[in-house]
């Protein structure tokens, strides 16, 4: 419905502005099939938030997966250092 207050806007402001008639858009023309449907918006929205909630799981297991190599390389310098400490 908004668009269809757009158009019906853009209209009055033609003709106050001292444009022909023909020069507007006609209120019988089928202006309002030249703004996307609902349907349209849906379909992006779902898609969009199917596409977010499997990204939000991709990024829980990289989390996970750094954390767990972060802890590893901990160890390993741990035993880097204990072992440059017995060489001394």
């Amino acid at each position: 419905m908004q668009g269809l207050n757009l158009v019906q806007e853009l209209k009055s402001k033609s003709t106050s502005a001292g444009l022909s008639k023909d020069a507007c858009v006609k209120e019988e023309d089928d202006s309002i099939e030249l703004f996307p449907r609902p349907r349209y918006f849906q379909v992006h929205f779902q898609y969009l938030h199917k596409n977010i909630h499997e990204l939000n799981g991709e990024l829980v297991q990289l989390k996970s997966y750094v954390a767990s190599v972060d802890e590893k390389l901990v160890s390993i310098m741990a035993q880097l250092n204990h072992l440059s400490e017995k060489t001394r």
